[in-house]
């Protein structure tokens, strides 16, 4: 049997993940998550609560039993939204009983740390010998995308070359490809900041500003991502590529990018975009970047425009008519 790979989580990504897996000719997977209905839908080739009936999802052994699911596993790969992380990660340390790379495909801030999911894990693994590496996912891919097969490239991430070439090998079919990125905090910041970028650009769409507004307010953000980047450690080359812009465009121009669309609710609607019971990591970082620069003093004006809308009742268009009466500056 070959290397055996365990899923962690059973929603839209997670599906995506296992069926790029499997359409690269990796079949032992098995898809460990919390609710029966979606894992008895993924035993039949369905998950109609994130794809339409006739997409082409192939049959997936689930459990709910996440030691069975961890046993003798090669690989683990992390699909659940951010905030359940460090709870999940901590029960998978515990359980390990083979030597496994942990891939991640979650997007964010690890839970109360100014460290990337990516580096978070890391610190949690450092005392765990079965660990043998941390592997990110990041760049433009939405999963609805992923399971219509829609041609995707995205950046694998990490410190190890061989390792990131191994995983390349086993993330590679007709529609799907990976190149390897070292920067493993350039590449975190992009993840997290472009899902903060996508509400501001959902919230300019929601308030009836043109794509001109749209391009001046992304590519001001873009600025603002360059300069927490730089502070934090980050390789400004990194920000142009697959992990930053890329991975932005495919989320502040998109209504199948949760971020984006909850923009758009939050002026519509602010009740029912708050409370929506779907994961909206923008909201995370958002939290995360405006408590970060109010303690080291950066200047992140997009990020405390859309904090003050969103957490504290203000006019997101007074909010945003006041940045744009800023003064006469150099770009």
């Amino acid at each position: 049997m070959k290397n055996k790979i365990t899923i962690i989580g059973s929603g839209a990504m997670a599906t995506a993940t296992s069926k790029i897996l499997y359409d690269s000719g990796n079949k032992n997977i098995i898809i460990y998550g919390i609710d029966n209905n979606e894992l008895k839908e993924l035993n039949n080739g369905k998950n109609i609560k994130y794809f339409p009936l006739n997409s082409k999802i192939p049959n997936f052994k689930t459990t709910t039993n996440l030691k069975k699911a961890l046993n003798n596993s090669s690989y683990v790969v992390l699909a659940i939204p951010s905030q359940f992380i460090d709870n999940v990660y901590q029960k998978i340390l515990k359980l390990l009983n083979s030597n496994v790379v942990i891939i991640s495909v979650v997007k964010g801030f690890y839970p109360n740390t100014n460290y990337s999911i990516h580096e978070g894990l890391k610190k949690k693994s450092i005392n765990n010998n079965f660990i043998k590496g941390i592997i990110s996912l990041i760049g433009p891919s939405h999963a609805e995308e992923i399971v219509k097969e829609t041609p995707t490239i995205i950046a694998v991430v990490g410190e190890n070359i061989n390792l990131l070439k191994n995983i390349q090998k086993i993330f590679y079919c007709s529609y799907f490809k990976t190149y390897r990125q070292t920067d493993i905090k350039g590449a975190g910041i992009g993840a997290a900041y472009k899902n903060i970028l996508a509400i501001a650009s959902g919230i300019s769409s929601g308030l009836g500003y043109g794509i001109n507004t749209t391009a001046a307010l992304l590519t001001r953000g873009i600025a603002e991502m360059i300069r927490f980047n730089d502070f934090i450690g980050g390789k400004k080359d990194t920000i142009i590529g697959l992990t930053g812009i890329g991975d932005l465009i495919v989320t502040a121009m998109s209504d199948l990018s949760r971020n984006f669309s909850f923009g758009k609710e939050f002026i519509k609607n602010k009740k029912n975009a708050l409370n929506s019971k779907k994961t909206i990591e923008g909201l995370v970082a958002l939290k995360h970047l405006y408590n970060f620069s109010k303690n080291q003093k950066i200047h992140l004006p997009i990020v405390k425009i859309l904090y003050e809308s969103i957490f504290k009742n203000k006019n997101p268009k007074d909010l945003l008519e006041k940045f744009w009466k800023t003064n006469f500056k150099k770009e």
